[in-house]
C-alpha cells in the first residue's frame, strides 16, 4: 500500500470501520511510513479532542447520591468496620514507640541520680527531720565578709 491510498483509510482505520484484510494493510503501511503514522497520530488526537468537548458530565449530586446508594448497597457492615480497626497494621513507628516507652521508664526508675561533674562542691543530703542550730541571719555570711 502507498500513501495516497492510505491516506482516505485513514480516518475508517481510526474508528476501526474497515474489513481485515484493508486494515491490516493499512497497520502494515504505517508501521512503515512516518509520514503517514504522523498523520494518524494527528487524527486520532482530534478525533479525542472532539469527543471530549462534546461529552457531558454528569452533575455533582448525581455522583453524590451515586455514592450514597453504592455505600449503603454495597458498604461494609458496623462489626466489620470495628473488626478492621482492631486488625489493622500497627505502623512502624509505633512499634517502636510501644517498645521505648518501657525502656526509658526502666531507664529513669533504675539509674540513680545524675553523678557531680568533677570539681564540684558535694551536695549534701539532710534527713527530712534535721533542725538547724546556732544559725544567725544577722551574721554575714564567711565568703562575703572580704568582700564586705
Amino acid at each position: 500500500m502507498h500513501c495516497p491510498d492510505c491516506e482516505p483509510r485513514l480516518i475508517d482505520y481510526a474508528c476501526h470501520e474497515l474489513p481485515d484484510e484493508e486494515r491490516a494493510a493499512v497497520a502494515g503501511h504505517l508501521a512503515t511510513c512516518s509520514g503517514c503514522a504522523l498523520e494518524y497520530c494527528r487524527l486520532q488526537a482530534d478525533l479525542e479532542g472532539i469527543t471530549e468537548a462534546h461529552t457531558e458530565a454528569p452533575r455533582a449530586r448525581v455522583y453524590h447520591q451515586l455514592r450514597r446508594v453504592v455505600a449503603r448497597e454495597h458498604g461494609a457492615s458496623w462489626i466489620d468496620r470495628a473488626r478492621g480497626l482492631l486488625v489493622r497494621p500497627v505502623p512502624m513507628y509505633g512499634a517502636v514507640l510501644a517498645t521505648l516507652v518501657p525502656v526509658a521508664v526502666w531507664m529513669l526508675t533504675v539509674r540513680g541520680p545524675a553523678p557531680e561533674p568533677p570539681g564540684a562542691t558535694p551536695s549534701v543530703t539532710v534527713a527530712p527531720n534535721a533542725t538547724v542550730i546556732d544559725y544567725d541571719a544577722s551574721a554575714t555570711p564567711p565568703s562575703h565578709r572580704g568582700v564586705l
